[in-house]
């Protein structure tokens, strides 16, 4: 029986520098705990609705998870998966927002930035993954779409560097994602086609 694989991908190890070389681990504890619990919510959503996940790896704005024959489920069922890291990020927020403890500003900025981040309907960001469910044949489309967005995203995020250097290195990367996902595509669509019908 083959085990899920849970990983931090190598692209946060810029952040973590810069978080470490500039004193601010208060900071990159709460970001990388934040998008733990951000990733847990999807997991406990697979496992509600019986969704065997292959990978879980943690990236900047939250996580890519790999899971089996998830183009069969039905959309309900993966509206929910989708969701349910946002869900997760929001409950936090709303603790943070009316419990007093230690931190809990900087906890509700950090939650606000995820939620708002990953519901931006672009690919492979949660609200992007949304569109895909429920749009399933406009893959391409959403794809381009992503990759003309985050690439100007990431250009005028350019205009407020140094302070907006994080914002710039997230939508690089994920334009260089959505690219990579453009070179795929006709395989993605072919594999989910075989899927649907087996």
């Amino acid at each position: 029986m083959n085990k899920s694989v849970y990983k931090v991908h190598p692209i946060m190890i810029p952040f973590f520098l810069f978080f470490y070389l500039s004193g601010e681990i208060a900071i990159y504890s709460i970001v990388f705990g934040s998008l733990l619990i951000h990733e847990v919510g999807h997991l406990i959503a697979a496992k509600i609705v019986g969704v065997k996940v292959r990978t879980c790896t943690i990236l900047p704005y939250g996580g890519e998870i790999k899971m089996e024959q998830f183009s069969k489920v039905p959309k309900s069922g993966q509206l929910f998966v989708i969701f349910g890291g946002p869900f997760c990020t929001l409950l936090i927020l709303v603790f943070s927002y009316f419990i007093d403890f230690p931190q809990d500003r900087l906890i509700f900025l950090t939650q606000l930035i995820i939620l708002g981040l990953n519901l931006l309907p672009i690919y492979p960001l949660d609200g992007g993954r949304a569109l895909d469910a429920l749009f399933p044949d406009k893959y391409e489309m959403l794809i381009g779409y992503s990759i003309w967005i985050s690439s100007l995203i990431f250009f005028i995020s350019l205009a407020y560097f140094p302070r907006a250097v994080s914002a710039s290195f997230i939508f690089l990367f994920i334009v260089l994602q959505n690219i990579t996902y453009w070179r795929f595509r006709k395989y993605k669509l072919a594999f989910d086609r075989i899927t649907k019908t087996a």
